[in-house]
């Protein structure tokens, strides 16, 4: 029978391979069913606070993901008619409505100095991107625990309160 800290590092590693593979595919309903299951797991010897930042960079991730697989359906929807080919001219807009029309995804409007008109330009990487998606709580997923980043000092800032709660686990213990 493995202990507390095996299963917790087994499902840490498992927990990182399911978003590995969310990343790269999209079909991604059972993976993201089965990430959900492992969170909703008890990890007796992460600190709670390294828990809760990382279950709420999940759920962000998640929601982006979301964002994502809306664009991707409505990319799928479009008619082939209604996408813009692959040369990278710009095409004059002049008027509101026309702007509206003219929007496309992978596309943004930029203003021409010259004409001193809006024009749509290809952009140069897609703004629907699976790739990294899971950046941060990837990174936090270190040695079988959870471990602050230099991603999450970025955004969380510097861990006082797990080097609290950690001192005051060997306190009591």
């Amino acid at each position: 029978m493995s202990t507390s800290k095996g299963k917790e590092k087994a499902n840490l590693a498992r927990m990182k391979k399911v978003m590995e593979e969310i990343e790269k595919t999209t079909d991604d309903f059972d993976l993201i069913k089965e990430l959900h299951e492992l969170l909703t797991m008890s990890y007796p010897s992460s600190l709670k606070w390294h828990i809760i930042v990382f279950k709420n960079e999940v759920d962000k991730s998640l929601w982006y993901l979301e964002d994502i697989r809306r664009e991707e359906l409505e990319i799928e929807k479009m008619n082939p008619g209604q996408r813009i080919g692959s040369n990278d001219e710009l095409s004059q807009v002049s008027k509101f409505s026309e702007i509206l029309n003219a929007f496309r995804f992978g596309h943004k409007m930029v203003y021409d100095t010259e004409s001193s008109q809006y024009k749509l330009s290809k952009l140069k990487a897609s703004r629907i991107t699976r790739s990294n998606v899971f950046e941060i709580p990837k990174s936090m997923i270190g040695n079988g625990k959870l471990q602050w980043s230099e991603a999450v000092k970025q955004k969380w800032g510097e861990d006082t309160i797990g080097q609290r709660e950690s001192l005051e686990r060997g306190i009591c213990n």
